[in-house]
């Protein structure tokens, strides 16, 4: 399982990384802010990268506990990966650096690096 999952979360990262410099270039040449959405998206993306290699690690620990145990650690997991999100879009929106929605762009592309995967996996079988 471990080595299936490790697979799966570098290649979603790796897609992810991708989606997310894609959408840097479209974003960057249509905002009037350059810099702050290439470097928003950016940040975004790295969060989305972390928080979704942070479920994979938690739910490959909750499979191994027992269901109780497992179900207060997912809870506590989903908790602070969500604080995560909450936080750096707080941290965007008060620095004026940051364009928020590029950092919310951002966060969907572990999302959409996760669809793409499956996609293709399947148009392969």
């Amino acid at each position: 399982m471990n080595g299936l999952s490790a697979e799966l979360r570098r290649t979603v990262s790796i897609t992810a990384a991708i989606i997310g410099a894609v959408i840097c270039v479209v974003a960057g040449v249509i905002s009037k802010d350059f810099v702050s959405m290439v470097v928003s998206v950016l940040a975004g993306t790295c969060v989305s990268i972390l928080n979704f290699n942070l479920m994979a690690l938690a739910g490959e620990k909750a499979i191994e506990m027992a269901p109780e145990k497992a179900r207060s650690k997912m809870t506590v997991s989903y908790l602070i990966r969500y604080a995560i999100y909450i936080i750096f879009l707080i941290i965007a929106v008060k620095v004026p650096f940051f364009n928020a929605i590029g950092v919310a762009i951002g966060y969907i592309t572990s999302i959409l690096a996760l669809y793409l995967t499956q996609f293709l996996k399947n148009r392969r079988d």
